[in-house]
């Protein structure tokens, strides 16, 4: 569809496809002083899923929709904040409101990172970990002021710079056979450069650097947690490292099952969501 719109209007209707997809399955929750947005669809066990650094739930409604057949899905945005314990709060808050005690654990890219350090804070509530694209947040704590400086850069920066950054890291996780008309390359752009603020940049680094500091994902913090773990990665998702697993392992105290999505790299997600939700449903059957 992309090849007959014109260069401007690139991108548009996968944003409108995320636009409408929130307008029905969206809801809002204050916890605190903090506004949450998330997505419920679907019924069955119990997913929730935790999208990656877009921030942006619905930009999964293609295979959200899909997952939503057999499961319920509860799939948050991510507020501005600064700790992951408001994150803690935010999440916890929502699983209480739609009545859920235990489920399955779906982090994605970014969204892995926060899934382990739930896990770590709650694994009576978590059934099973799915890694997707993502990798061991076991993070010493030389690297909280590492990512501490690069939220305190993204605070006083130029907001098109950090962006830029942001934008060149995605270029090279969106294989381009999957995105043959560029429609998806033009959405996150319009992502990034529009509707992600400054105080979404910084709350993507501060979090994290939270996580580093509190040491809250380390091996021993899953020795009460009795599930099991499941990895999807691409052999051509650069985020990947070759010692990802041994290093999970360690960190997890148990094995772990992978699952290859053979060549589909880093965002198979969004550009191929029929196949993904394949190998999802295998990661949770």
């Amino acid at each position: 569809m992309g090849e007959s719109l014109p260069r401007r209007q690139r991108g548009k209707p996968v944003l409108a496809a995320a636009q409408r997809f929130a307008a029905i399955h969206g809801r809002e929750l204050m916890v605190g002083n903090v506004h949450w947005r998330y997505l419920r669809l679907g019924e069955g066990p119990p997913v929730l899923w935790l999208t990656g650094g877009l921030r942006r739930a619905a930009l999964g409604y293609d295979f959200l929709e899909r997952l939503g057949a057999n499961h319920k899905v509860l799939a948050p945005d991510y507020p501005p904040v600064t700790h992951f314990a408001e994150i803690d709060d935010g999440v916890s808050a929502i699983l209480r409101a739609e009545g859920i005690e235990r489920c399955d654990l779906v982090g994605q890219s970014y969204g892995g990172l926060l899934a382990q350090a739930f896990l770590a804070a709650h694994p009576e509530r978590i059934r099973r970990l799915v890694l997707s694209s993502s990798g061991p947040a076991d993070y010493g704590r030389p690297w909280a002021p590492v990512l501490s400086l690069a939220a305190a850069a993204a605070r006083v920066l130029p907001k098109r710079l950090p962006a830029a950054l942001l934008l060149a890291g995605l270029r090279g996780l969106l294989p381009s056979t999957s995105d043959p008309d560029g429609q998806w390359s033009a959405a996150l752009r319009r992502i990034v450069r529009h509707e992600l603020t400054r105080a979404d940049m910084v709350s993507h680094f501060a979090v994290a650097s939270d996580v580093a500091r509190t040491q809250l994902v380390r091996p021993g913090s899953f020795q009460s947690w009795t599930g099991d773990v499941v990895i999807l990665r691409a052999e051509n998702d650069r985020t990947q490292a070759t010692n990802d697993i041994p290093r999970l392992e360690r960190l997890l105290g148990r094995p772990v099952r992978t699952i290859s999505m053979g060549l589909s790299g880093h965002t198979a997600a969004l550009l191929e969501p029929g196949r993904y939700v394949q190998w999802l449903e295998q990661a949770l059957a």
